[in-house]
This record gives C-alpha cells, structure tokens and sequence, in this order.
C-alpha cells in the first residue's frame, strides 16, 4: 500500500506485486486484495491513523463484524455488536465525515447528495452483462444449468455477482458483451431518433466500443466510423467487432486534442463523445482513484475535454446531434462543459440527465444530447 503511487491501475499493480510473494497462495492473495480495496473505499477518511489503523478500520466500517482478522486483533470492536454504519463509526473512528472521504473542491452533478456517492463507493458494484440479439435463451440456459445466480434487469440485460466468470461457460463478444447497466442504459436515451432520424454515427472516443456495439447491436444498418487516440485500443475493438459478427464500419486512429475529423466534406447525422474524464461515477470499481486524483487532474480533464468537444461541431451535419458522455458525477465536466457547448458553438441542449445506478450496484454516467440547428 506504501509503494502504490497510482500510476496504474491498483488491479495490475497488485498482480506484479503479489507475484513476488512466493508464499502467498490463491487465497491469501484474494484476502489481501479484498483488504487494499477497502482501504481505498474510505479515501482520506481517518487519515490520522497509521495505514495499518486505517485498513482495520475501512475493513470494520465496510463489513462489520464477520471479517476473521478483526475478530483476533480488534475483539473489543466485535464485542461491541454495533448493526450499523454509524454505530460502527462512533467506535472505530469518531471524526470519520462523509465529506473527508474525497475533500477536493468539486460541485456533484444534477443534485446529486455527496452522502449518496460516497456510500456507493464503499462497495462493490455488480456484474453486468448486454444478452446479443437472439442469445437470450441460450444465455440463460448456460447460466441455470452451471447454477450461477443473476438478476434480470430488461430482456438483454443482466446482473451477475461481482467476481462472476463466464470465460468457459459462454462465447464473450458473441453470446454477450460485459457493458454496465448504466452504459447500456445510454441506448434508451436515444433511442427516439433512431432509426429513421440518425442514419451516420461517428463515436468519436470509441474506446473498446461498447456503445457502438451496442447502437449496431439495435440498428445494423448504420453508417458507423469509430475512432481513438490510442492504436492499442482501436486494435482490441476490431477484435471485438470481429467476435461480434460486425464487419461494416470505418475505423481511424484521431488525436482529437490536436486535430479534427481528416475529411472537411464528411457530416454526420449524430456524434458521440464519451469523453476522457475523471471516472468519478465508476470509482466504487477502481475505489484507488479517490487518493490519487488530485485537483490539477481535475482541472486537466475539463481542458482535454473543451479541446476535442471544439472539434466536433464541424462534422455534424445541420440539424445533426452530439451526445456528451462523462463517468463523472462532477457538474464541471458534465453541466457546465454543456453550457460551454452552447455557448461557444451555438448548440441547442435536447435533454440531459444524470443515469444514477447507486441503487442497483451500478455505474453513474452523464449524458447529455445537444443539436446543431446551423449549417
């Protein structure tokens, strides 16, 4: 926990440092982890305390009294037979404050209460997979017979336990995508215009494509250009697209921070941008991130953000959309980066919302959808 300097994810970190323990087994390094993590989820929180202090601590507040370790070394917490959060605080930890867990100056998205974020990143969020069309029965039948629970969200989405693995049960990218509840969520909101409003996409950060699958997944007949910055991940997409049976697209490696879509004459019906952010609406999944964020990261987002969202009014067509996405539930890289769209590039705000998953174990995602009403 002293090395880590966050300059990866604490997941790969924790596999190459693990390795060199010769003596820890399979069990042991699931233990540890489970402790690194719930260090992280308590943030700044009781930062008076030693790290080993604090660890027993976030173990205590988080779990209560079932964890084996704090029944040998903290009996007298366990005596106390404390039910709930608070309880569990007023022992442990009296100055412990919601506010102290990430105490950088930020404003929260779309009344968003600083209490409702903090307490979904103490724990772990759910599985989520996308059902591919016409697997549904096949999915599920896979599922029963191996005996792994899961919940049903709609008709192609699911909700599985948190370390559940499908590796040898069922075809990845085929039968299913791993796409949070949340992120397919982001279909529905724009879904009005399809298909007969919006006829060309370009998903503009694609990332690994998960809403592009998605959007081709409902709509193939699409005209579908994808682009990023990095090769690697533009590398992992066409993988993907090729599991998936999805071969009719254009796919480009684009710097947007640096320059716009190559052809001047291309226009399209609809542009998403999920943007590089924070991630502070996935942090319950990479809880690492709430002691290594710092405020000039914060302040460096936003500007990446302006530079490649200045770039993209210029491809749509008149009339034509741009869906804003963050994983940030922080309003300057979500409302206020809107408000400068509409500013700046005369761009009329459709709708906007703040896809809330605290309650079903899920990501929280921004989306917003403005149009372009000049040529």
């Amino acid at each position: 926990m002293e090395q880590y300097d966050g300059r990866e994810p604490f997941s790969i970190y924790y596999k190459k440092a693990i390795a060199l323990d010769k003596k820890a087994g399979s069990t042991d390094r699931k233990i540890i982890r489970h402790y690194c993590y719930s260090f992280f989820r308590i943030g700044f929180a009781c930062s008076a305390q030693t790290i080993e202090e604090r660890l027993l601590i976030a173990v205590y507040l988080i779990h209560g009294d079932t964890d084996p370790l704090l029944k040998i070394v903290r009996p007298e917490w366990i005596a106390q037979g404390a039910t709930s959060f608070e309880q569990r605080v007023a022992l442990a930890c009296p100055t412990f404050s919601w506010p102290q867990v990430f105490p950088l100056p930020f404003s929260l998205s779309m009344e968003l209460s600083l209490e409702e974020w903090v307490k979904s990143i103490l724990y772990q969020p759910a599985f989520f997979i996308r059902i591919r069309p016409g697997k549904q029965q096949h999915v599920i039948s896979r599922l029963k017979e191996a005996s792994i629970s899961f919940r049903i969200i709609s008709s192609s989405a699911l909700a599985l336990p948190a370390a559940t693995n499908l590796d040898t049960l069922l075809a990845l990218n085929e039968d299913y995508v791993v796409q949070d509840l949340s992120s397919q969520r982001v279909g529905e909101f724009l879904q009005p215009l399809l298909p007969k409003t919006i006829k060309s996409v370009w998903d503009c950060c694609a990332a690994s494509g998960g809403k592009s699958l998605l959007l081709m997944d409902q709509y193939p007949s699409l005209e579908l250009t994808v682009s990023d910055v990095r090769p690697s991940i533009l590398q992992q997409l066409k993988t993907r697209f090729k599991q998936a049976g999805i071969n009719n697209y254009h796919a480009l490696v684009l710097d947007l921070s640096q320059q716009g879509f190559p052809k001047n004459a291309t226009r399209f019906d609809l542009v998403i941008a999920d943007v590089p952010c924070s991630g502070s609406g996935t942090w319950a999944r990479t809880p690492e991130q709430i002691t290594k964020q710092t405020e000039e990261q914060l302040v460096e987002f936003t500007q990446r953000q302006r530079a490649i969202l200045s770039r993209l009014p210029a491809s749509l067509k008149s009339g034509g959309y741009l869906l804003y996405c963050t994983c940030s539930v922080f309003a300057n890289e979500n409302e206020e980066q809107v408000a400068w769209l509409q500013r700046e590039f005369g761009l009329s705000l459709c709708k906007q919302t703040l896809l809330n998953g605290m309650a079903e174990q899920a990501d929280t995602l921004y989306v917003a959808l403005l149009q372009k009403t000049s040529s």
